[in-house]
């Protein structure tokens, strides 16, 4: 691989290609061909072998043109003489780039970057366009290699997908699922993020999905159809596990049917009954991008930690009925089972009583199409040996439906399930329905053979008043159901229907009391409610207030669905008693946000009593984007917290480590409970100390001078230009930044965050400040006060908000941009500026504060500032905030993100830290060593161009290096001790 990865030349290429193919492959010298001759198109090919074209170059990075203009040829070529489809792979060792010939057209599908010490990932690769093994792991890293992001087979797949969406984007029934598949996502995480790339992306993993539940259980060939639609399995017995659903719209075109039936051959290479894990969910992370997964709160959890929860929660496996309400692809599915095939093997049971015992007491649940086919496969990859032979009819209990509950409506007594209609009224399933598969399940099949039959509504109300146990109301709303689903049948907006209602009353169902779980346990969405749609934030505020979770004021943007979603878990599907485990943000353990949660007293709505707690802070790696934690408690009534957390600290070798490699490696200790901020804090200069101004959008008011011209710079309007930046988000960051001329007493210096080091000022950004004695003004204001230029830079500004921001129900955004810039007076409580400040920064790895003389600088909202009463106050509040002595007793308040302890904010006003009295001696000396500090501190040389973090640096450690730093710590100490 080393001589590869350097570009060894064409014929050294081309004699490790051959060593691969023969010692990597086990493929014999003769079965390879090389230098064969193609008159026809007057070339040569390299080396072929089977299907596949090698092209060997020396630097492709100079030669790609070349490949590009014979590969077309080559391939053409062989197609036309043998009738079969080739594959072209032009390589210089270094990178290695796959292509198809198509529609006339040469097409790259994936690319591979050669690594010295990656040889395996070379060979996964390559496996698909050999196709020389049939025996490959079913493990997550082969399955991600073959099958994920940079496969072959994926990017085929792609090209494949891509243009038959063009072709059948617009067919009503495609279009109805494709809305209906966006509608579910957007319950799930409260704002639209499906976007056709990713319907397709999903679209191929239910394909992988669905032809891995057919290999299995080993199926004789059969078609796409039966594959898709499950038909395959219904006649192997079993049931449940796969169903016509929103992405069998490929089978309208024998390209879809095509590329089912290439990807079944591709599964069927994998030993799938040896599977030992979830091994779905790193083939999801590989195919959809960060962003994406950011969006949609999902990082599955790795197979260690799902392993060590379900062993701890799951103490009874032989009788615990066992629920995933957002299961994922899985993983806590699997262990569940594995565990009660375990101890049913222990204790002597037959495999048949084993298997029923699976279906009755392992359910799972998600509101995610594509996560509820993974978790079906993973649920019956679970099963392994026990499929062997004879055995009953196997209904898989992975379900589709919204846990949460949005669409269950309460009237009085009664429930009714509303099923969202993309353009029309919602369809309504009665709960007297819902509630009772014994009358659904016939109910749906009047339903469906109504439909079938064109029956008239007043026909399938008679058949649904002879289901025993149905009241006459229930039959007549669910024959208006049948009559608003037969007009959509007639328009053509089919075929789902069925597949939609039975799956999505199943929450209703798995929340009755006979239905409840003996243990709940899983890993719900990590959703913050500043992410969420209005909709949705409106729906998760009401429920958060019933449940005594929520916070508000400026903590409600930190609220997150996880809360919710595991008091409504206790609250709908535990039994009185019952134990629940939920993998969740570390910032449930302390922060207060999760107030509500921790306290365990949701109302009427029930109680959580919290027993047990494991920590997963940065010093856990690889594991979550954001450090985590697990909380363990039962259905009862809350008592307090325990006095213990168990903390665990380590680096895995991999993500989804085995629970075995992860035990030897992580450390769990027993440790205090995080300890728990406050809201007003502890000292007094919580009260004083206020957060700056939030000036967003950033390019609408940070700008920079514009070059100045022949005719020089205007002294008294300079042109100045909006910057952009990597800080801007959307839309924002899609927009052209505004230009022009500005009146000198608007364009002001700001203090960000990471213009503060310890007692000294760094880089001061410049800025747009439409602020004018005591007023923040608008267009409209500088207009009549006559700033002309001030009116022009706000009219254009104000427009492009008005445009983009968020709306209100009347289609108006829901504040001015004047009022985003004063956002909670962040901006009028600075004007006007008359005194000394202190100014600290509001995260960081360590804190930087400084006294701040110039009054014309402005605090931004990443920095906190208060007015000084003295110098020496400033000083010695300085000494204070810049001290290891202080950041240690915080670090463990602080959220934590992926690089550790991340803000400050407000939380070294939790420490006992009494207002400066220049009468007491202590304060005095604290005061003093920081004037000696910032001595230090303004002698530092820093590079201009300098990351502000270096330049903070240089900075420390010239005060470690003078001792003032080590005073410092010792006088703060004997502050906070006293």
């Amino acid at each position: 691989m080393t001589r590869l990865a350097a570009r060894p030349g064409h014929e050294a290429v081309r004699t490790l290609i051959g060593d691969i193919l023969r010692n990597g492959f086990g493929i014999a010298w003769s079965e390879i061909d090389h230098e064969v001759r193609l008159p026809r198109v007057h070339g040569r090919i390299d080396t072929m072998f089977a299907g596949t074209v090698f092209e060997f170059k020396r630097d492709l990075r100079q030669e790609l043109g070349d490949v590009e203009r014979k590969l077309p040829d080559y391939l053409a070529e062989r197609e036309r003489q043998t009738e079969r489809k080739f594959l072209g792979i032009a390589t210089d060792g270094a990178t290695f780039i796959a292509y198809e010939w198509t529609n006339g057209a040469l097409a790259e599908i994936s690319r591979h970057v050669t690594r010295a010490d990656q040889g395996p990932a070379l060979l996964a690769w390559l496996e698909p366009a050999l196709g020389a093994r049939d025996d490959l792991p079913a493990e997550p890293l082969s399955m991600q290699r073959a099958l994920g992001r940079d496969s072959m087979v994926f990017g085929h797949a792609r090209r494949v997908l891509a243009a038959l969406w063009q072709d059948f984007a617009g067919h009503p029934e495609v279009a109805l699922k494709r809305q209906l598949w966006d509608g579910l996502l957007r319950e799930v995480y409260g704002t639209p993020i499906g976007d056709d790339g990713l319907f397709l992306q999903h679209t191929y993993l239910t394909i992988i999905a669905k032809t891995i539940a057919a290999a299995i259980f080993e199926l004789p060939a059969t078609g796409p159809e039966a594959i898709l639609s499950g038909s395959a399995l219904a006649e192997a017995g079993i049931h449940g596990a796969v169903e016509s659903d929103f992405f069998d719209w490929i089978l309208l075109d024998q390209r879809g049917r095509d590329l089912v039936a290439r990807m079944v051959g591709e599964i069927r290479r994998f030993r799938l009954q040896s599977a030992q894990t979830d091994v779905l969910k790193a083939l999801y992370e590989s195919l959809i991008d960060p962003a994406q997964r950011h969006d949609l709160g999902e990082y599955y959890t790795p197979d260690w930690l799902a392993a060590k929860l379900t062993r701890a929660v799951v103490t009874a496996p032989l009788t615990q009925r066992v629920l995933d309400p957002a299961c994922g692809s899985g993983t806590f599915l699997f262990h569940a089972v594995r565990a009660l095939l375990g101890a049913a093997e222990a204790a002597g049971w037959g495999r048949r009583d084993a298997l029923r015992a699976a279906c009755a007491q392992v359910h799972g649940m998600d509101v995610h199409p594509v996560a509820v086919i993974f978790a079906r496969v993973t649920w019956l990859l679970a099963l392994g040996p026990a499929l062997g032979g004879a055995r009953d009819l196997i209904t898989v209990p992975v379900y589709l439906g919204d846990a949460l509950q949005w669409n269950v409506v309460d009237l009085g007594d009664a429930q009714e399930v509303r099923v969202a209609v993309p353009n029309a009224k919602p369809l309504t399933i009665p709960g007297g329905f819902a509630e009772e598969q014994a009358r659904f399940e016939p109910a749906l099949q009047a339903l469906t053979d109504g439909l079938a039959h064109a029956e008239a509504p007043a026909t399938v109300y008679r058949q649904l008043r002879h289901i025993a146990g149905v009241t006459a109301q229930d039959a007549e709303t669910l024959r208006d159901t049948y009559a608003h689903l037969k007009s959509l049948y007639d328009d053509g907006r089919d075929g789902i229907w069925p597949y939609v209602i039975r799956n999505l009353q199943r929450p209703l169902w798995l929340s009755k009391p006979k239905q409840r779980a003996d243990v709940v346990l899983g890993n719900p969405p990590w959703v913050a409610f500043r992410f969420m749609s209005a909709g949705m934030m409106k729906q998760v505020r009401e429920a958060c207030k019933k449940r005594n979770l929520w916070v508000g004021g400026v903590l409600a943007t930190q609220q997150d669905l996880s809360a919710l979603f595991m008091a409504r878990a206790v609250e709908l599907y535990l039994k009185p008693g019952g134990r629940i485990g939920f993998v969740l943000p570390y910032a449930a353990l302390n922060r207060p946000a999760y107030a509500g949660l921790r306290a365990g007293d949701f109302g009427t709505n029930g109680s959580l009593r919290i027993t047990e707690a494991w920590s997963f802070d940065e010093r856990v790696k690889p594991l979550f984007p954001v450090p985590a934690s697990v909380i363990i408690g039962t259905r009862a009534d809350a008592v307090g917290l325990p006095a213990q957390v168990t903390r665990y600290a380590g680096v895995l070798n991999r993500r989804d480590a085995t629970e075995a490699e992860a035990d030897k490696t992580l450390v769990a200790r027993r440790d205090v409970w995080p300890p728990m901020p406050t809201l007003a804090g502890v000292s007094a200069y919580r009260a004083r100390f206020r957060q700056g101004a939030t000036i967003v959008p950033r390019r609408f008011f940070f700008v920079e001078r514009a070059e100045a011209g022949r005719l020089g710079v205007n002294e008294a309007a300079p042109v100045v230009e909006g910057l952009a930046g990597a800080l801007d988000k959307a839309p924002w960051n899609t927009l052209t930044p505004p230009r022009g001329p500005v009146e000198n007493q608007f364009l002001r210096h700001v203090l960000l965050g990471e213009s503060l080091a310890p007692f000294r000022l760094l880089r001061t950004p410049l800025a747009v400040i439409p602020a004018d004695g005591l007023k923040v003004l608008d267009a409209k204001d500088a207009a009549a006060y006559g700033h002309i230029h001030l009116a022009r830079w706000l009219r254009q500004t104000e427009a492009a908000w008005d445009a983009n921001a968020r709306k209100d129900g009347a289609g108006k955004p829901k504040m001015t941009l004047r009022q985003r810039l004063d956002h909670v007076r962040g901006l009028s409580l600075q004007l006007p500026n008359t005194g000394l400040r202190v100014v600290y920064a509001a995260s960081g790895t360590l804190p930087s504060a400084t006294i701040v003389e110039n009054p014309e600088y402005l605090v931004e909202h990443k920095a906190y500032w208060t007015a000084l009463r003295s110098r020496a106050e400033g000083q010695y509040l300085c000494a204070i905030i810049n001290s290891e002595a202080a950041r240690r007793r915080i670090t463990d308040m602080q959220s934590k993100g992926q690089g550790g302890a991340r803000d400050f904010d407000n939380l070294v006003w939790e420490l006992r830290i009494p207002e400066y009295d220049r009468k007491i001696a202590l304060h005095r000396a604290l005061a003093a060593a920081a004037v000696e500090a910032e001595s230090i501190a303004a002698r530092v040389e820093l590079a201009e161009s300098a990351y502000f973090t270096t330049q903070r640096r240089a900075i420390r450690d010239a005060l470690v290096a003078s001792g003032v730093a080590t005073k410092i710590d010792a006088l703060v100490e004997q502050l906070l001790e006293g």
